[in-house]
């Protein structure tokens, strides 16, 4: 019993009256009338003391809700007809099988509740957070991942493309909403290495000056597996943004370039105003110019006609993360001619 307070987190009141209502029903399903009775355990020895709660009569006891009275007697002589009787007793045999069943299938029942109850907790807890997983097994494409108490599952979606796994390989992800799986008795976790919230809380992990307040992380976008684009503002001037988050030869944005399958990131200091931080944004291409149409949020960005690849990028990356990044729709155009890039 207290171990399965321990684990369960109930109170040794509920325990007990759990107990108490399976003797009650075992005895009802014996004898078909369960007597009044109160259950109790012995802190000393770890017994359970059960007393019956019993009516006096004159003549003979109809069922053991009745006793008569000459045994009331023999354990209280002041006691008549009509009065009740509590005594402890031992349970028939029957009875004792029976109660014990139902006891096991029951308290059995609250402590999966109540294990639940914690996961759900605990899933609540970390939801949105970096955790540190172990793999543990595939089944069609989706990974399975533990993370201590708690079961991730990491579906095609949301793993990295041309990423190999491996079990009992350690895995940074992020732990997004819960439910309950395989017919209600595991709790499901869906994690993510694609979701740019990943990359913000690695960030965070490394560059203590985010934790600290000095750093601010504006914006978050992702190409997984390939390519990342970071927006950081500095909330003091003395401290460099984009420096703090590259680290000393590079050895921060190294770190979570290596926890990220080698996905390149790219750091570009916030600006609050829409053209600078555009320009910025379509690093490494230098920019000559941009043009901003508030009403339709669009940028117009002119770059030298040798750079004009290099701004666009490989498919059009660079370009389409800075447009994700901003928040602007860009156009971009090699610098004499009349014909832009949009994205």
């Amino acid at each position: 019993m207290r171990q399965i307070q321990e684990r369960s987190g109930l109170s040794s009141e509920e325990l007990i009256e759990v107990v108490a209502e399976a003797v009650r029903d075992a005895w009802a399903a014996v004898e078909l009338v369960s007597p009044p009775l109160t259950v109790a355990l012995e802190p000393e020895t770890g017994r359970l003391l059960v007393e019956v709660i019993q009516q006096v009569v004159a003549g003979a006891a109809a069922n053991s809700s009745q006793a008569t009275l000459a045994e009331a007697l023999a354990v209280d002589p002041n006691l008549e007809a009509g009065d009740q009787l509590r005594r402890p007793i031992e349970l028939p045999g029957p009875v004792q099988s029976r109660a014990a069943h139902l006891a096991q299938v029951r308290l059995g029942r609250l402590l999966k509740e109540a294990q639940q109850r914690q996961l759900v907790g605990e899933a609540e807890e970390h939801r949105g957070q970096l955790v540190d997983s172990i793999v543990e097994r595939s089944d069609e494409g989706t990974w399975y991942l533990r993370a201590g108490a708690l079961q991730a599952v990491l579906a095609r979606e949301e793993q990295i493309p041309k990423e190999r796994l491996q079990r009992g390989q350690h895995l940074k992800v992020v732990l997004l909403e819960s439910k309950l799986g395989g017919g209600a008795e595991y709790l499901q976790v869906r994690a993510s290495r694609t979701s740019p919230l990943l990359l913000r809380r690695l960030l965070e992990s490394e560059v203590p000056e985010l934790g600290e307040g000095t750093l601010a992380l504006r914006s978050v976008t992702r190409d997984p597996g390939e390519r990342a684009k970071v927006a950081v503002e500095s909330l003091r001037d003395e401290v460099d943004a984009k420096g703090a988050c590259i680290g000393v030869r590079g050895v921060r944005i190294r770190a979570v370039v290596a926890l990220l399958a080698g996905e390149k990131v790219d750091v570009v200091e916030w600006s609050d105003d829409p053209a600078i931080y555009v320009a910025r944004a379509l690093a490494p291409a230098p920019v000559l110019a941009v043009r901003i149409d508030q009403e339709s949020r669009r940028a117009t960005v002119t770059v030298a006609p040798d750079v004009l690849s290099l701004a666009i990028g490989r498919e059009g990356q660079n370009a389409r993360l800075a447009a994700r990044l901003t928040g602007w729709r860009i156009d971009i155009h090699a610098a004499g001619s009349e014909v832009p890039t949009r994205v």
